[in-house]
């Protein structure tokens, strides 16, 4: 990971400090956390100063309940590298231990923001929310800007149109997306198109009997799209590839026990095994159907490939 994501509070730089800080789980760094992110940079580069923005990992929700079913948009190295990318000199990770869980608003700022960081401007969305049971928001943060003598900055959410109306972009709405297989509407809110990251792992070999022999990748704890199959890209060891996506219980060939997530690179031959592949979702293709016969689902299948190769020009 790089140097500048640091883990804990411990061993932070004294360049860290006097910085212009902005503060969220940042999950996915979508289009909103992006608009706060560009003004910080403005003020950071006008000021000689530092961007900093600090996140928590677990997600506080994986830890409040941890009974629901991890559903992240982007691994932390993969959350970290975009909001370096998006314009933080530094990101600072904190743990979502009980100890700062339980912090109200007025501790935290005081022990953590204040005590830690010391910021000489806040750059925050207008839903921001912090503390014990979220009770600080944006009007508390300014409360506190103005008694500690520093700049409060909060910026409005971005909403989009969609076919059922506008929607502010936040994470439950591209989870949404991802999980009704709508790819194309989940990249418009990320201001790129929605991946999976994972090792490759091995399959059942059935491609390679279909003659289109597939790398499979384990998601862990990601949202994955619904059923179906999709045209998108593959990243793995330096190449890129145009990528046959295909998400489902293989109803053909299977059934098979558990979701399989699997594609065919259409210009890397070798196997993959072992290493770590990106896959990015540009469109959904069609609906996971059975067929009759392993030739029908052959014809289909090259059909599927050649729709990807016109789509990923």
């Amino acid at each position: 990971m790089d140097d500048r994501c640091i883990q804990g509070l411990e061993h932070l730089p004294a360049a860290a400090r006097a910085s212009v800080l902005t503060v969220g789980n940042f999950a996915g760094v979508p289009l909103g956390h992006q608009r706060i992110l560009h003004p910080a940079r403005g003020l950071a580069d006008a000021h000689g100063a530092a961007v900093v923005a600090m996140t928590f990992e677990p997600p506080p929700d994986l830890v409040i309940r941890p009974t629901d079913l991890p559903q992240r948009i982007s691994p932390h190295d993969q959350r970290c590298r975009l909001l370096r990318a998006t314009g933080a000199d530094w990101v600072v990770t904190l743990e979502s231990d009980p100890t700062l869980l339980h912090m109200g608003p007025d501790e935290f700022v005081e022990e953590i923001i204040l005590g830690k960081l010391s910021p000489s401007h806040m750059v925050e969305g207008e839903d921001f929310r912090f503390g014990l049971q979220r009770r600080g928001d944006a009007r508390v943060l300014q409360e506190w800007g103005r008694k500690a003598d520093f700049g409060v900055h909060v910026v409005e959410a971005v909403t989009l149109d969609f076919p059922e109306g506008p929607s502010r972009i936040s994470s439950s709405l591209i989870r949404k997306f991802v999980t009704a297989g709508r790819v194309a509407d989940a990249a418009r809110c990320l201001g790129r198109d929605f991946a999976l990251f994972g090792t490759v792992i091995p399959g059942q070999g059935q491609g390679r009997v279909l003659d289109f022999p597939t790398a499979n990748i384990d998601p862990t704890e990601q949202v994955v799209p619904a059923d179906g199959i999709y045209a998108g890209r593959a990243a793995v060891g330096g190449r890129g590839s145009a990528a046959a996506i295909s998400i489902g219980h293989k109803p053909t060939l299977g059934p098979v026990p558990g979701r399989v997530v699997e594609a065919f690179l259409l210009d890397i031959r070798e196997d993959c095994y072992g290493r770590e592949m990106t896959l990015s979702f540009i469109s959904r293709l069609r609906d996971q159907q059975k067929f009759s016969t392993i030739r029908e689902l052959q014809d289909q299948i090259a059909k599927d490939v050649e729709r990807v190769r016109q789509t990923c020009r």
